[in-house]
């Protein structure tokens, strides 16, 4: 029975779910699955798998770092049969072209990609207003997963290979964003413009337990730390009860992009959206 394993990224659960519909397809088809979050555990040697799947978000027009590290961390995978899966709240971009190209420069050979929409829980979109793609995937485009789950299994019966055309580039506004959410910006800009109000902060701790990369630590007093691994999906400032946590990414000198992008994403019909408001913690449709 051939062996898959299916390493992804969620946090808010729309990745998972496209992974875990990927897999019943795999399995419908007499595949051997494990399926692994790696927010939650360290997926197992791919050398005892015969086919890799990769899944992911789309975060500002890119592969979250996070999984771009797992990426490169593989070993030669001359000849192993690989697939791409990705859910994006507005735009995809070529986004998933940069895993598809490390993983053929490691040596696999592509037997498909998916994406699909899954619902935008990003903070600085949600200040203003708007969750876009709520409600997704859908149970339609959840279907089309398993189904491509299915295909991916008859490539690898055939020895077939698949390579998917490359994906569009964003224009340039968007790739001065992609650039500006970068490892070195991460590590050398954004980590250190992460600031609590300690008169607002109840010490909690919720900030260092959700965060998917253990990137937050407590000072001496109890209070967060932000480390250099910063994935900036700003789930800390996103879920804090008391709306302790500021940073760069939702301060007036990033607003003008964000609003660019809201007032892009709600005039494109292909893009569905909520209104919503954002407080302590909470995401709260209106």
């Amino acid at each position: 029975m051939p062996k898959c394993l299916i390493a992804y990224f969620s946090q808010t659960g729309a990745t998972a779910r496209a992974g875990e519909r990927i897999a019943a397809g795999l399995r419908a088809s007499a595949f051997e699955v494990k399926a692994c979050n790696i927010k939650d555990q360290k997926p197992p040697d791919v050398n005892e798998y015969d086919v890799l799947g990769i899944g992911l978000p789309v975060y500002v027009y890119a592969p979250p770092l996070n999984v771009s590290d797992y990426v490169r961390s593989l070993p030669r995978l001359d000849g192993k049969s690989a697939f791409v899966f990705v859910t994006y709240g507005t735009y995809r971009f070529n986004a998933a072209d940069r895993i598809r190209q490390a993983l053929a420069r490691k040596g696999a050979k592509g037997v498909g990609y998916f994406h699909c929409r899954g619902a935008d829980f990003y903070l600085s979109y949600l200040k203003l207003g708007y969750l876009f793609s709520p409600d997704h995937p859908t149970a339609e485009e959840l279907a089309g997963a398993e189904a491509f789950g299915g295909q991916v299994a008859a490539r690898v019966k055939a020895g077939e290979d698949f390579n998917a055309a490359r994906e569009s580039a964003p224009s340039l506004i968007y790739r001065i964003e992609r650039a500006s959410f970068s490892r070195w910006m991460s590590t050398w800009l954004h980590t250190r413009f992460f600031k609590v109000d300690q008169q607002k902060c109840n010490m909690c701790g919720l900030c260092a337990a959700r965060c998917p990369v253990g990137n937050i630590t407590e000072d001496k007093a109890g209070y967060p730390v932000w480390g250099r691994d910063c994935l900036l999906c700003l789930t800390c400032e996103m879920e804090c009860p008391e709306e302790a946590i500021a940073s760069l990414q939702t301060s007036r000198a990033f607003l003008p992009f964000m609003k660019h992008n809201v007032r892009k994403a709600c005039e494109d019909p292909s893009v569905t959206h909520a209104r919503v408001t954002q407080r302590n913690g909470r995401t709260i449709r209106v």
